[in-house]
């Protein structure tokens, strides 16, 4: 089992980065809670790790920290719920979030999240209620301003799109985002994107 992967950031997107190490580049599938800290590409990346073991392919999954990887684990336990859910739920909330969320019962704001509906969202309180991973880390957000609107709206959209949402609705929100943000770091639009997709 590989827990733990140390090399050099190759490449990196919303949804998955590469790591290089001893000449072999491991793909690497991330939420956006951990792209928020990654380095520059070409500097010394440090990642917890996880294999998902499939019949079909070997899935790496990378995290900042041991609190969201055992958020992941836990998510990946309740019936119904598979890796890529697990990270959509992770992109729209940190650690902290997500705790406070289900101690509060917010199926709503669970719901939100493309591939859980109501009744799953109520599964993933109930059974995570009783086994939270200690400590929460808290969310720190990352900005900084990169010039080009449109480069940068197709690389929200296709982020969002790819954690299950429809083109027609996120093409709406991420327009909606632009013109009312004022920071142009990726990340940053995507979250508030989430956000306003939540409403």
């Amino acid at each position: 089992m590989i827990t733990h992967l140390t090399g050099t950031l190759l490449e990196k997107s919303s949804a998955s980065v590469v790591v290089g190490v001893g000449g072999i580049g491991f793909g690497v599938g991330v939420s956006l809670y951990t792209y928020d800290r990654l380095p520059e590409v070409g500097n010394t990346v440090a990642l917890h790790t996880y294999l998902l073991v499939r019949e079909d392919a070997l899935l790496l999954y990378g995290f900042h920290d041991r609190t969201e990887r055992e958020f992941f684990l836990r998510l990946l336990a309740i019936a119904g719920v598979g890796a890529r859910t697990a990270l959509a739920v992770l992109s729209g909330f940190s650690p902290a979030d997500l705790a406070q969320v289900i101690l509060a019962g917010d199926g709503r704001r669970l719901s939100g999240v493309p591939g859980i509906g109501k009744k799953m969202a109520e599964r993933i309180i109930i059974e995570l209620r009783d086994k939270l991973p200690d400590v929460p880390l808290p969310h720190v957000a990352t900005q900084s301003p990169v010039n080009g609107d449109e480069p940068l709206k197709r690389d929200v959209i296709s982020a969002l799109i790819n954690f299950g949402w429809s083109p027609a609705v996120v093409e709406k929100a991420v327009a909606q985002t632009l013109a009312e943000e004022t920071s142009r770091d990726l990340s940053h639009l995507i979250k508030q994107t989430m956000k306003r997709l939540y409403r």
